[in-house]
């Protein structure tokens, strides 16, 4: 039979090659790190990325709008040969199971080297030389009343670029910020040569209000390797955002580690507007989780805050609300959790707050020293 003459049949051998890359790397950090991820994921994802930079709006979005409608068009296309070639209707009928097969086949292949593996990696607590421990309450008021006052020096210098409300507003553009980001993880490189190596700025997606009623403020995309972000997010909000997004695109896909990074990456800018979104976010997930064992602390800690933070948060809080527990929301809420667990972070959508002890761990480093 000609159709099992097809060429594109060795495409098939990218299945059982992709569960044996995936099974080393679950049973070998080595060769997770060492082989993986320093190596075939860098050249891959710095190729790749450097084949999408250059292009001035996402391709994962592109792809996302037109996607479906070529796969609509090949499908009426398919039925209507069927229809018209009764004689080889099994012919065709394998042929296009064997190219559904194979788009699946390098689609699968394409998300397991592209950051499926990076799930197996070696702790960025390992490069960064802190030990993630349990924590006291008192540890944890330490480091939030650190991050307080870190965020209210930061506002402090940004107060001449509020609105008449008194809330922060971003005094550049969005792309600009993207290179902000990019050169603050240029910056931490030098701390954490792991992180070294050329990558483009952030990609700000133009349906950013429909990601905000999913609840989610960006995407890393291993097929195009681009990191999507929201930019209809509260100001504040956004070099954090793409600070996370590009941890991923490091090769760093564990949640509460991208969030981590992001923190890092935005102190190590000089940019007053990047280190006051990396401060506010880490001051969010830390000052949840003491509010979590102690309001009246908690409460404390509001104390510390600047008017004009007090003002940010406020106005992040009313820009979500309006999306909050909506079907969107919920149904993408379940997914992503769904997505983690299956990529082994047990906590699923909760992994995102495991920051604070890595953020805690680097405060009893930077307590030592």
């Amino acid at each position: 039979m000609k159709v099992l003459k097809k060429k594109r049949l060795w495409l098939l051998l990218l299945y059982p090659l992709t569960f044996l890359i995936s099974a080393l790397a679950k049973r070998s950090v080595f060769f997770a790190e060492e082989v993986f991820a320093k190596r075939i994921y860098k050249v891959h994802s710095i190729v790749v990325s450097a084949l999408t930079g250059w292009i001035p709006f996402s391709v994962a979005e592109f792809i996302v709008v037109v996607g479906p409608v070529v796969c609509l068009v090949l499908l009426i296309r398919f039925i209507v040969h069927m229809g018209k070639d009764k004689e080889n209707r099994f012919a065709r009928c394998l042929l296009g199971m064997i190219n559904v097969a194979c788009v699946a086949a390098v689609i699968l292949f394409v998300y397991v080297i592209g950051c499926g593996v990076n799930y197996h990696r070696v702790s960025i607590a390992d490069y960064r030389g802190i030990t993630v421990r349990d924590s006291s309450k008192e540890e944890l008021y330490g480091l939030c009343t650190e991050l307080a006052e870190q965020a209210y020096e930061l506002r402090e210098e940004l107060t001449e670029y509020e609105d008449e409300d008194g809330v922060l507003r971003l005094p550049v553009s969005n792309r600009e910020l993207g290179k902000m980001t990019r050169d603050a993880y240029k910056n931490l490189s030098e701390e954490l040569p792991v992180l070294k190596g050329f990558y483009p700025a952030p990609k700000c997606i133009t349906s950013s209000k429909v990601f905000s009623a999913m609840e989610i403020t960006g995407v890393f995309t291993c097929w195009t390797m681009e990191a999507n972000v929201n930019v209809d997010v509260t100001d504040y909000y956004r070099a954090y955002i793409m600070g996370h997004e590009l941890a991923h695109l490091h090769g760093f896909m564990r949640e509460d580690e991208a969030n981590y990074l992001a923190y890092l990456a935005c102190m190590a800018s000089e940019e007053p507007l990047v280190r006051y979104s990396g401060t506010m976010l880490a001051l969010v997930y830390c000052g949840n989780a003491l509010a979590g064992q102690d309001m009246e602390l908690y409460g404390e800690l509001w104390g510390k805050y600047h008017e004009g933070m007090v003002r940010d948060f406020a106005d992040n809080s009313a820009y979500w609300e309006q999306y909050k527990d909506t079907v969107i929301s919920e149904t993408a809420d379940k997914v992503n959790d769904v997505y983690l667990k299956a990529n082994e972070q047990e906590d699923g959508v909760k992994s995102y707050g495991r920051v604070v002890d890595l953020l805690l761990a680097e405060y009893r480093k930077n307590q030592k020293n």
